[in-house]
This record gives structure tokens, C-alpha cells and sequence, in this order.
């Protein structure tokens, strides 16, 4: 079978893999849509070696169960969204017991079976794998899985309603996404990106003002917006210091704010976290501000967007580019040039 391979210092190639098996409780999935994550441009761009993720970096995938261990709890045949995490849940533990598999204390690392989800059959526990509904097509269950799933979390997470606006900064596919959830909720949506062509298709993902924080004063221009007071929430999905920053300094006091986004600065040991200079005398204590951090998406959220898109929630705009698997180069080249959003690999599309 095919599956992407990466090299790093910005190449990727396809080569041929034997197909995974089922085994135990494991399943074979036939994989149908598989998209590019902005998580992996470190995998593309830096370093190509191979992880946990096995031969590529890929996670976001959606398709049929192909074939089934003899254990497994779910049938051949059945349409799945395959959740983004490397690696097997206890299921006994504090958090597993609450449904919360991506906060496992006893996550076992990811099997040689773990092959990223680039590529035309991979394998996982039958847990990973999430029925979908006829009627949600797979390139949606694809990106519900992280990148519609993953601010789907935060917003809920921080409450946001329609008397809220919120405050985005980033809009790459997750912050798009979070601004189309939050306008589906009723809420306002101002955003700050400084890529043009981001900033262009704002209004399509329900932002009523799309800030360039290169050539103009960002946080006057969101207090200007919200009549001086800030507003209720502030979304990060950059990981980028000056707009977590901003965030921080334009949120109302006893506003709430997320982070969502990554961002880790290289060093001749390794990548490390990038630090923001929040402190709890200078920003938390005097506007009496709640922080989260959020991270992926349970289980259980899914079945709800399954509900939400079955009700209407335009995610499908976020796609905008299609490639076959043997285009996987010029996939990735698309994905990390700020020119479009949401990219899809088809591992079965000639």
C-alpha cells in the first residue's frame, strides 16, 4: 500500500508498505480522507526522522473499517472517524472513567502499528475508531477529529453563547473553525490575522472584522470595537507570544481566554516550549481572568459534532484544496503557504 513518507527539510515522497493487520481488539481502516495538520510542519519543514507517528505525521482521518480483530467491538464495514491520539488509553484510570482518553495517566506508547494516517489502510484500537453518521461525508469526520474538534472543545470548555464576542487571534484552520462554531452560537467574532488571503475569506467563517495586527495597533482597534471594555473571550491559535499576549490585555476583566495554539522555539537540544510572560500580579489578579488550556478533543464531543454538522454547521467550508496521495508534495507545499486551509489527501483518488 501507499503512504506518505517524510524527509523533512520540506519533502515528503510516497513509497510502498506492507498493509497493516487486525489483530486482538485492533481494526484495519480503509482510509478515504486524510488532512494535512498544522501540527506537522515541524515533522515537514525540520525534522523528517520517524516518531511515535511511524513513516509520516499524519492524524486526521476518517473512513471504513476494512477488517476487524477477532475482539473488536466494531463491525467491517462501518464508516469511522479515527480520533487523533497516538497511543492506547487504559481505560481504568481517573480520567479514562470520565471519558477523557487524551488525559490517560497510563497511555501506552503507540505500536509499530501506528503508521501515520497519510497513507491508504492503517490500524487502530477499535476505540479510536468512532461511527459516523450516513449522512457526514468523510472528508468532514476527517477534520472533525482535530481541527474542528479541537477549538470545539476550548468553546465549550470556556461556555461561549450568543452574548459573547470573542476575540480570535489566528486564522489558520483552527481559528477558522472556531470563528464558524462561535458564529453558530449566536456569538460576535473579531479576529486578528496578519496573512491577506486569511484575512479575505474572514466573512465566510462569520467574522465581522478581521484585523491585520502588522499594519495597525491591534489591541486599540479590539478595544475600539467592544466600546473600551474588551471582549468576553479571547481564542489563541497562533502560540505565538505577541497574540497571546494581546488576548491577555484585550480580554474584559472577568473575561476568559484560551490556548490553543503550539509553538516551540529550536534549540541544540531539541524544541522547547515557546514561554509567554503571563504573571498572575500583572494579568490574572487585577481583572480576575480564567485561562484554560485545551488540548484535542474526547470521544464524546464528537457525537455532538456529528449533531451540530447534521444541523447545519458550515465546516465543509473550510476544505479548500484536494490531493491524490502521489501528490502528497505539492499537498503539503499548499498546506504551509498560508494560501488556502483545510487540504485533504485521498489515498485512493488516481
Amino acid at each position: 500500500m501507499k503512504i506518505v513518507e517524510m524527509y523533512g527539510e520540506s519533502r515528503v515522497g510516497v513509497v510502498d508498505v506492507p498493509e497493516p493487520q487486525a489483530r486482538d481488539n485492533w481494526v484495519v481502516v480503509k482510509v478515504i480522507a486524510s488532512t494535512i495538520c498544522g501540527t506537522e510542519a515541524r515533522t515537514y519543514q525540520i525534522d523528517g526522522t520517524r516518531g511515535r507517528h511511524g513513516h509520516n505525521s499524519g492524524h486526521e482521518a476518517a473512513g471504513i473499517v476494512w477488517k476487524a480483530g477477532p475482539t473488536a467491538k466494531i463491525a467491517e464495514g462501518t464508516r469511522v472517524a479515527v480520533i487523533a491520539h497516538i497511543g492506547e488509553q487504559c481505560g481504568q484510570c481517573f480520567y479514562c472513567y470520565q471519558g477523557l482518553w487524551l488525559l490517560c495517566t497510563n497511555l501506552t506508547e503507540g505500536r509499530e502499528e501506528y503508521l501515520g494516517t497519510h497513507a491508504q489502510y492503517i490500524s487502530r484500537p477499535d476505540t479510536h475508531c468512532i461511527p459516523m453518521p450516513d449522512d457526514v461525508p468523510f472528508e468532514i469526520g476527517s477534520i472533525l477529529v482535530d481541527a474542528v474538534g479541537t477549538p470545539y472543545r476550548a468553546i465549550r470548555r470556556l461556555g461561549v453563547n450568543g452574548f459573547d464576542t470573542v476575540l480570535i487571534t489566528g486564522l489558520g484552520p483552527l481559528g477558522a473553525s472556531a470563528a464558524i462554531i462561535c458564529e453558530k452560537l449566536g456569538a460576535r467574532v473579531i479576529a486578528s490575522e496578519p496573512a491577506e488571503y486569511r484575512r479575505s475569506k474572514a466573512r465566510e467563517y462569520g467574522v465581522e472584522v478581521a484585523i491585520d495586527p502588522v499594519a495597525e495597533d491591534a489591541l486599540r482597534r479590539v478595544m475600539d470595537l467592544t466600546g473600551g471594555r474588551g471582549p468576553d473571550v479571547a481564542l489563541d491559535f497562533t502560540g505565538y507570544t505577541e497574540p497571546q499576549m494581546l488576548c491577555i490585555d484585550a480580554v474584559r476583566v472577568g473575561g476568559r481566554v484560551g490556548f490553543i495554539g503550539l509553538k516551540y522555539d529550536e534549540t541544540p537540544d531539541g524544541p522547547v516550549p515557546r514561554p509567554t510572560p503571563v504573571t498572575v500580579a500583572g494579568h490574572l489578579l487585577p481583572k480576575e481572568l480564567t485561562l484554560i488550556g485545551s488540548w484535542s478533543v474526547a470521544p464524546h464531543e464528537m457525537l455532538e459534532l456529528y449533531d451540530l454538522v447534521q444541523n447545519g454547521l458550515p465546516v465543509e467550508q473550510l476544505i479548500t484544496h484536494r490531493f491524490s496521495i502521489d501528490d502528497s508534495q505539492q499537498a503539503y507545499e499548499t498546506a504551509f503557504n498560508q494560501r488556502g486551509c483545510k487540504v485533504i489527501i485521498d489515498p485512493w483518488l488516481e
